[in-house]
């Protein structure tokens, strides 16, 4: 499965990338919804797990885009917690949005990703 995971947070990124290469995926990492979109136009990809406070825009249209032009499964990965974000959320188009810190088994259920092993992953930082 290739997932393109889209955040502005070094060490989140770095973390997230590694834990799902580690379940065998193949991953590819953007910063900001300007590195995403190029990607996104050069490559296919199964998902799009993505923070949606972006330094460059809305992660929810970078969602909605994904979704509408490229038919991806969309995750949310975020510090938005209230109910209102949650529903703007899933109406932009996410199938599944998770707050921060993340359970990393909620995210590979999420991705419909097996666990290789049955120890417990560390939640992901904020």
């Amino acid at each position: 499965m290739r997932i393109l995971v889209v955040e502005d947070h070094c060490d989140t990124r770095t973390v997230l990338a590694t834990l799902l290469s580690r379940c065998g995926c193949q991953t590819v990492i953007a910063k900001n919804m300007k590195d995403a979109r190029s990607q996104l136009a050069t490559m296919s990809f199964d998902a799009l797990v993505s923070d949606l406070n972006l330094p460059d825009g809305d992660g929810l249209d970078l969602v909605a885009e994904a979704k509408r032009l490229h038919g991806l499964k969309t995750i949310a990965v975020t510090g938005r917690t209230e109910v209102v974000e949650r529903k703007r959320g899933l109406r932009a188009g996410c199938d599944f949005y998770l707050t921060k810190p993340v359970d990393f088994h909620q995210l590979r259920c999420a991705l419909g990703i097996r666990a290789h092993h049955s120890a417990a992953s560390p939640p992901l930082p904020p």
